[in-house]
């Protein structure tokens, strides 16, 4: 038996010699309807009262009695946080002042020293900037020491002290570390003057006198950090090698 050619895909061809279709479905013989049932009334209902309406709960009394209390307590207790944390400030300010150590002592009036970054290892150096400027970072060389890696030391009591190479001083202004040369004979300010303070043993760091809480610090790179944004940790941290002593004091 020869196989039908099949319809391409998308329509349908009938095949030849179709049958007649079957004759139509009669339609069913009329009924008659039964009558619809008669509308039931319903019985009557009993209805249901409505809810009484209930009280208001009672208001909230403000300002009352143990509020009160509570708002008390939580000014009482951010005033004596900001008490005890302006004296402990003041009881570190007091320690760093007069505290005494072979370390510090190696920051005698005329004595130069070596500083050298924890964080990079290398010492502080002066070193020119591509614009001409002279500038600090913690990149310098430390044996035998580079003359611009020197610094001389003028103390003015209490752990406070200036330090400068060739009278290009080591500076902190509006939260930034730079140089500032200060002729000789000239008055210093406290842009040049810092805080001696002792961590670890080992190290010292910087602290502004002018600004608070601002140390010279330095990135891993050896590049400045802001000192707004240095603290007392590992990039403010300084290792100190005494290089001379009873060199004459600077006279300012």
């Amino acid at each position: 038996m020869s196989q039908p050619t099949y319809p391409s895909a998308g329509y349908y061809v009938p095949p030849p010699a179709a049958q007649a279709p079957p004759p139509a479905a009669q339609a069913p013989p009329p009924y008659a309807q039964a009558p619809p049932p008669a509308a039931q009334v319903p019985p009557p209902y009993a209805q249901v009262p409505p809810p009484a309406a209930q009280a208001p709960p009672p208001s909230k009394s403000k300002g009352g009695f143990f509020s009160n209390l509570k708002k008390e307590a939580e000014k009482a207790s951010k005033q004596l946080g900001k008490e005890l944390d302006k004296a402990g400030k003041s009881i570190n300010e007091a320690v760093d002042q007069n505290y005494q150590s072979a370390l510090l002592d190696m920051f005698r009036n005329g004595n130069t020293v070596q500083l050298v970054s924890r964080i990079t290892g290398q010492s502080l150096q002066i070193v020119l900037s591509p614009q001409g400027q002279n500038v600090l970072d913690a990149r310098g060389p430390l044996d035998p020491p580079a003359f611009n890696t020197v610094w001389t030391v003028v103390n003015e009591g209490k752990n406070q002290v200036h330090l400068h190479n060739y009278h290009n001083y080591i500076a902190v202004n509006d939260g930034v570390t730079f140089i500032k040369h200060c002729p000789p004979g000239s008055v210093l300010s406290l842009e040049t003057k810092f805080q001696l303070s002792q961590t670890q043993r080992q190290f010292v760091t910087l602290e502004s006198v002018k600004e608070k809480n601002r140390h010279v610090g330095f990135l891993p790179t050896g590049e400045l950090k802001p000192a707004l944004a240095s603290t007392k940790e590992i990039e403010s941290q300084l290792g100190v090698r005494l290089i001379s002593t009873g060199i004459p004091a600077y006279s300012k």
